[in-house]
């Protein structure tokens, strides 16, 4: 244990020397303007940019091509780049029928969805969405909207409607579920389904050729996609340096029985946190007095063996909390992917409340993945303590205010 303690020491004091370091070189404009994890208006909104060559970024189809050639690997005759529009883009910013990135040739009736996921679950099973289309799943349903020019209200837009699609799924680490790709997974339409791309990977190899091949002249252009480029190589885990990895590389050979322990131990630590998290959420829930407090989830087996599969192989599971308000409204703690809580709708509602958190304390706890800082906080039995404490007032608060914050439109 004593080699142990020592080893992280020594990583500790690697870690400081270049954080201070990297300190000097913080700002990025990126990060006054969205969160780093903001799906839609930073990451989607920045890529549809770049790609279209309407933009001003001066570089007309250059960066498209690239995308569509060296990312997607498709070649010209299985995709044409004459006049293609992209979609969402600088006249139009918001996204075709809830598409994150689509490029689409009207003339040739070929298009590409890309579906962008950063750290949020497909949606799927929305019910008021399938009634339309009879699809359950998020890629699949988007595929029918352009496949048959119908979209998921019945409303018809032949316009768009195109014979060849291609569909995609980005993200830092997840795969689609089987349920949300549906009918993608099967003849003919599999062929249609061309698989995942990863921002730490082919986004991180794009980004650095647009900025290689032909931007020198223009600094302005260059110097947003280098910030950008920045903020994905530190999401991914890819921004340390040559210098500190061979650093780190030296410490861990002085002492790798310390690392080879900490590796193979370090998943009964993401289980006792996730574990010890969610009993002690239940019990600080029934000291507030809340009603039919009870664990929920979409797993045949015990919760012990829930959380296994879920800290140990890194697998997603509908699972978590539901409670009673004292008014008997039914409310929900949820921990498929990032965790959230919301509001179970009543019948005349016909939708699902969810709470997205402004405070950066609460977001991005993820006990799949277990990458985020503030999920590795609670390892701390004191930080989970002020952590489960802080987020049931966050509850208490929004019923106090009448969950007007939740439920504004």
């Amino acid at each position: 244990m004593q080699n142990l303690e020592n080893l992280l020491a020594s990583i500790k004091d690697v870690k400081i020397k270049y954080d201070n370091e990297n300190e000097k070189n913080k700002f990025n404009v990126f990060d006054a303007l969205h969160k780093r994890t903001d799906e839609v208006n930073l990451h989607s909104r920045f890529i549809s940019y770049l790609i279209c060559p309407k933009s001003k970024h001066g570089q007309k189809k250059f960066f498209l091509e690239i995308f569509v050639r060296d990312v997607l690997k498709l070649n010209e005759n299985e995709f044409d780049l004459s006049n293609c529009q992209i979609f969402p883009n600088e006249e139009k910013k918001i996204e075709f029928k809830e598409i994150d990135i689509l490029i689409i040739n009207k003339l040739k009736k070929q298009a590409i969805i890309i579906e962008n996921k950063i750290y949020a679950n497909d949606s799927n099973k929305i019910e008021e969405r399938k009634k339309y289309d009879g699809y359950d799943g998020q890629l699949e349903r988007y595929f029918n909207t352009i496949n048959t020019g119908i979209d998921v209200h019945g409303k018809i837009n032949n316009d768009f409607k195109c014979n060849t699609v291609y569909v995609y799924y980005l993200s830092i680490d997840k795969k689609p579920s089987d349920e949300s790709l549906g009918i993608l997974k099967n003849e003919p339409f599999n062929k249609s389904w061309k698989g995942e791309i990863y921002y730490g990977v082919e986004i991180i190899n794009w980004l650095e050729k647009c900025i290689q091949v032909r931007l020198d002249e223009n600094q302005f252009v260059k110097e947003f996609i280098i910030q950008y480029l920045k903020i994905i190589k530190e999401m991914t885990n890819n921004d340390i340096t040559t210098d500190e990895k061979l650093e780190l590389k030296d410490k861990i050979s002085n002492n790798w029985q310390g690392a080879k322990f900490l590796i193979e131990n370090f998943k009964h630590v993401k289980w006792h946190t996730t574990h010890e998290f969610w009993l002690y959420l239940i019990k600080e829930m029934k000291n507030k007095e809340f009603e039919n407090v009870r664990l929920y989830q979409d797993y045949n087996e015990s919760f012990e063996k829930l959380i296994t599969d879920i800290t140990h192989k890194n697998k997603f599971f509908n699972y978590g909390i539901k409670f009673n308000f004292k008014n008997k409204r039914e409310g929900y703690i949820s921990g498929f992917g990032n965790l959230s809580w919301g509001l179970l709708a009543t019948q005349t509602e016909n939708k699902l409340f969810k709470n997205e958190f402004e405070e950066d304390f609460f977001n991005e706890i993820n006990f799949s993945n277990f990458n985020s800082e503030n999920t590795f906080r609670l390892i701390d039995q004191k930080n989970m303590e002020r952590f489960v404490k802080l987020f049931v007032e966050n509850i208490i608060n929004e019923e106090v205010n009448n969950f007007d914050a939740l439920i504004s439109e």
